[in-house]
């Protein structure tokens, strides 16, 4: 699972690096701050929970002032809160995208004003960022898959039916999260150990739309699954309340990461059923 504090000294020494670069000699950066967009409250829980939290302590151990505010999925929104942050003076912008066309179009504009910006955890394709920090997010698909295979092998199942339940198409982290758990999956798909039911990308990381999408996925299946790959927590999360309500909840092995509470509890649930 991840863990959002081991990324957070990575943002400050980027942040300072800007600071560096950008300053004057009569250190008016002294007089700015830091504008740090998060994404929404509902794809995962981390970002008010744990982000948002953590971020703040971090940049007040820095002596950093900080303005921390949520787009609450709304690509608008990140828009106008990004325009407010400038005309206020942000000297850095820390943006967590909702999709790279509407996060480069913010990186554009505070490029133009000469303020820089850092991808923080998504990437930015095609935009101006002038620091990514983030994970390791192949590595951290390939723990998923490790993890799935592991379930599967204390359940003593050689043979098992999978579904993929992916994360954004539109969130380069979830081409990277699949590329790793498919790279610890794909041979044993391919050697015809397991069988690969059903592979669905869910929009927006919407809960809501993957637990719908699941539903799907496990009609598909006949109701005889073995394995979730699920890309994140609250994708995992949504397929449980699915499997709750086809009494198949600790019978199936579901993979997440985002290091939340109730996946923290959910991840003990199929510990003691297996």
């Amino acid at each position: 699972m991840k863990k959002p504090r081991l990324v957070l000294s990575a943002i400050i020494a980027a942040f300072a690096l800007i600071l560096t670069g950008c300053g004057s000699s009569d250190d008016s950066s002294a007089d700015g701050f830091v504008g740090v967009i998060l994404p929404d409250a509902a794809s995962s829980a981390r970002w008010e929970t744990a982000d948002r939290g953590f971020l703040q302590a971090a940049f007040d151990a820095a002596g950093v002032k900080a303005d921390i505010q949520n787009a609450n999925g709304d690509k608008a929104a990140f828009q106008t809160i990004a325009d407010q942050m400038l005309s206020a003076g942000a000297k850095v912008l820390i943006l967590v995208n909702l999709d790279s066309e509407s996060a480069k179009a913010v990186q554009d504009k505070a490029a133009a004003q000469g303020v820089p910006t850092i991808d923080y955890d998504r990437l930015t394709l095609n935009g101006s960022a002038s620091y990514y920090v983030s994970f390791d997010n192949e590595a951290v698909g390939r723990l998923q898959g490790e993890g799935i295979k592991g379930c599967l092998d204390a359940a003593g199942k050689t043979k098992a039916r999978i579904v993929y339940l992916n994360g954004s198409p539109t969130d380069n982290n979830a081409t990277l999260f699949k590329a790793g758990y498919d790279s610890v999956l794909r041979p044993l798909i391919d050697a015809g150990d397991y069988t690969l039911v059903d592979d669905q990308a869910v929009p927006d990381w919407d809960n809501v739309k993957g637990g719908t999408i699941f539903e799907q996925q496990l009609a598909k299946a006949g109701g005889k699954l073995d394995a979730v790959v699920s890309a994140n927590e609250g994708l995992g999360l949504a397929a449980v309340a699915v499997l709750k309500k086809n009494g198949l909840n600790g019978k199936v092995c579901v993979s997440g990461q985002d290091a939340t509470v109730d996946g923290l509890k959910q991840l003990l649930h199929l510990q003691l059923h297996f």
